[in-house]
């Protein structure tokens, strides 16, 4: 239904956007704040069609749409918040003095950073999509915003994308401040990223998808900040004492974290890491008792699903299945089927293949023979969101040594929890080392998720007044 975007379409686009660029960065804090503050009435007041639109596209179910909606009207007033009070500047100064040596008087400030190309994710429609975060944040300190629409869920952008014009013309915001492109095709992407006067990329997607779009990216004339999130193995250490204890209640909450949303979530448990123990066997029994339990869902697509069949084949060609769900009988349309693989340490060093995430409820359960083989699974983990560790008293001579390894691995380490889900705010931290993102300074959910689009300027000698 929606075609690809047109080179006269994008250069329009860019153009638009380029010309309420200072005029919208002047705006009030007050004014950007009331703009955001508009859309999140209109999102709540389309609550029904919203949801009923991205149920339609996606099949992520009722309740998991409900509360995402709400999690993007609560963002929206979180960003109006910023921009209302200006702590985004982050403003700092220096007095200047007369006296030998003499030394001028200093004056440091953020600024937007310009157009913001917003590539969101599929298995998102709301939050991390058309007024996500990333577009949220963006607004909120004075950057103009071109969103480039998911092609898995077109109606669902389309129509928020219709939401956030009306409550720009509601707000009397300038011609261009936000503005949505189709296009199925790859090549859309790659030239609104080119194009001359973009400033920034926020991206979430795949690492193929990411890494493609950062060779673009790079061959610019000009660089510019390019902010990919691209999801991650996120491992989870279960100490022995850990297990001895709790075996049954583990497996059952790993299991559902494995399980949540179809496993389409970046921050799924892909691998659970155990050392060897007379406890095991017993654990890994509760294990395929828990998956057996798990309802089956449907994935987001078709094409989500032949890749999640695809590296299961896979990995089941490589490694035995330890559990799955697969023989309850349903007639759900591309349905997701829980599976755990077991491997050794030795099979998951010699497979480096086996970091890489799998898109769907597909976990590793990885036995190490002692500590030396913990840490050196641990030092084999490229970057990720997420790093999870399991342990009671006993068990803190080890922690103590993992601690600094994971801690140099991830952006959120967790302790005796399991990571879906990510509650947005000011300590929030939803980043990683390289490939979980591209910059781990910064991260693409909470509060600070501004950083990525704006700049420090300093001024040195302007009177107060002129600032």
């Amino acid at each position: 239904m929606f075609t690809d975007a047109t080179d006269e379409d994008i250069e329009g686009a860019h153009l638009l956007a380029n010309q309420c660029f200072h005029h919208f960065r002047k705006l009030p804090g007050e004014k950007r704040g009331n703009f955001l503050r508009l859309i999140a009435y209109e999102v709540e007041q389309n609550r029904d069609k919203l949801i009923r639109l991205a149920q339609e596209e996606t099949s992520l179910g009722f309740p998991r749409l409900e509360m995402e909606l709400s999690r993007t009207s609560h963002e929206l007033r979180l960003f109006a918040e910023l921009a209302e009070n200006n702590q985004w500047r982050e403003y700092s100064s220096e007095q200047g003095s007369s006296k030998l040596p003499p030394r001028p008087r200093l004056i440091k400030q953020n600024i937007p950073i310009g157009t913001v190309i917003v590539i969101g994710a599929c298995n998102f429609p709301l939050a991390i999509s058309v007024v996500g975060t990333d577009t949220a944040s963006a607004l909120a300190v004075g950057c103009p915003v071109i969103v480039k629409a998911h092609p898995e869920h077109p109606q669902t952008c389309q129509f928020l994308a219709e939401l956030v014009l009306l409550a720009s013309e509601n707000a009397q915001m300038p011609k261009g401040v936000f503005q949505l492109i189709h296009g199925p095709s790859h090549s859309v992407t790659q030239k609104l990223i080119s194009h001359k006067d973009t400033a920034c990329v926020a991206f979430t997607g795949s690492l193929k998808g990411g890494t493609a779009l950062s060779q673009v990216v790079n061959k610019r004339d000009n660089p510019i900040p390019f902010h990919a999130e691209m999801g991650s193995l996120n491992p989870v250490i279960a100490l022995p004492d850990k297990i001895a204890h709790h075996a049954k209640k583990l497996a059952l909450n790993y299991v559902r974290a494995v399980n949540l949303f179809s496993g389409q979530m970046c921050t799924k448990p892909g691998a659970l890491i155990i050392l060897k123990s007379n406890a095991n066997n017993s654990f890994k029994e509760f294990i395929r008792d828990a998956v057996a339990l798990q309802s089956i869902t449907p994935m987001l697509n078709e094409g989500i699903y032949k890749n999640y069949e695809k590296s299961f084949k896979a990995l089941k060609g490589e490694l035995p299945l330890l559990a799955t769900n697969e023989k309850v009988q349903n007639k759900i349309k591309n349905p997701a089927y829980c599976r755990i693989f077991e491997l050794n340490f030795i099979q998951f060093i010699n497979n480096p293949e086996l970091r890489a995430e799998a898109f769907g409820p597909t976990s590793l359960l990885i036995e190490c023979k002692n500590e030396k083989e913990l840490i050196q699974a641990i030092e084999s983990f490229e970057g990720n969101l997420t790093g999870s560790i399991h342990s009671l008293t006993n068990d803190q001579a080890t922690c103590q040594k993992i601690i600094p390894l994971l801690e140099s691995k991830v952006g959120r380490l967790l302790w005796n929890e399991f990571p879906p889900g990510v509650t947005p705010g000011i300590a929030t931290h939803h980043g990683g080392p390289w490939p979980a993102t591209t910059d781990s300074r910064h991260t693409s959910i909470g509060k600070n998720a501004y950083r990525r689009f704006v700049r420090p300027i300093c001024k040195q000698g302007f009177p107060q007044q002129s600032i």
